[in-house]
């Protein structure tokens, strides 16, 4: 049977999985290369072209645009030769995709089975397959006569962002991936205000370091893109230092493993000044202190 009747036998698929199976090694497409059928279709095309280039040299001497429309129909023409002759998409590999949703793969993608693929860019491919939230870099690969390779590295949710009342997914660099999978990573942190996305790395870094007080966090609101305010649970807000957030979450994690601080009645605990720190308490918290206080002086 011949490579022409191979390919009229195999039914066309958009969608892939990659894999170095399959009969396609380099041996493989080293004869499928080699095949008369090829040959033809790359030497018809690349003349079809050349003459296009030609005429799309005078282009630009005439003013009505007529010789131009004239040289893109003789480009699409050549172009839908080389598809006749078997230079046409038939199949779309893609590595590295576990997050990213399929369709809007495709979607960013916009080829067609049985497109010229000589006309498909991977440049403007890969460009395309990059803005997706989800996508980090990319990198887009023709593989005459019929195959197109995807190969992407995806980003991390590290933490959630929320803007203008929406909720994001971000990785550590505080790039945007999108909202569509927040609800499936309820357990990150959630980061709030204008800028944080920007200082996520260096707070990660800072709350990483005392994992127990971590686990109580709720959430970090980043203030006048100056300092960091977080909320735990019972309600209690703790104020870290401007000049060093790191050293004010240490003192935190300390006071909570000596006094307990996040579990008293309190409801703030401020620790911009680096010699005290001061408690807000809550009204039962007032109120006991003041008994206890009232009785030690009778």
């Amino acid at each position: 049977m011949s490579g022409g009747s191979k390919r009229s036998a195999r039914r066309p698929s958009l969608w892939t999985r990659l894999s170095g199976q399959g009969g396609r090694g380099r041996r493989g497409r080293a004869r499928r290369l080699d095949q008369p059928w090829v040959k033809r279709a790359l030497l018809g095309g690349a003349g079809l072209l050349g003459l296009a280039a030609l005429l799309g040299a005078g282009a630009w001497t005439v003013q009505s645009g007529a010789l131009a429309r004239a040289v893109a129909a003789t480009q699409t023409a050549a172009l839908d030769a080389t598809a006749d002759a078997g230079l046409a998409l038939r199949e779309v590999y893609v590595a590295g995709r576990k997050e990213t949703d399929r369709a809007q793969l495709l979607e960013a993608l916009e080829v067609e089975i049985g497109a010229p693929i000589l006309a498909l860019d991977p440049e403007i491919l890969r460009a395309k397959v990059e803005a997706l939230g989800w996508v980090a870099t990319a990198q887009v690969e023709r593989r005459l006569p019929d195959t197109l390779v995807v190969r992407i590295a995806e980003r991390e949710a590290a933490a959630i962002w929320q803007r203008d009342g929406e909720f994001v997914l971000i990785d550590r660099a505080g790039a945007v991936i999108g909202s569509q999978d927040v609800d499936r990573r309820r357990h990150l942190k959630v980061l709030v205000g204008p800028g944080a996305h920007k200082k996520a790395a260096e707070l990660l870094d800072i709350l990483d370091s005392e994992p127990a007080l971590k686990a109580r966090l709720l959430a970090a609101v980043w203030m006048s893109e100056r300092r960091w305010n977080l909320r735990f649970d019972h309600g209690v807000d703790v104020r870290l230092p401007e000049d060093d957030p790191a050293g004010g979450w240490r003192r935190l994690a300390q006071l909570e493993r000596d006094h307990a601080v996040l579990s008293r009645a309190v409801t703030a605990v401020d620790l911009r000044q680096p010699d005290r720190v001061i408690a807000r308490l809550t009204r039962d918290g007032a109120l006991q202190l003041r008994a206890r206080t009232t009785g030690e002086e009778t």
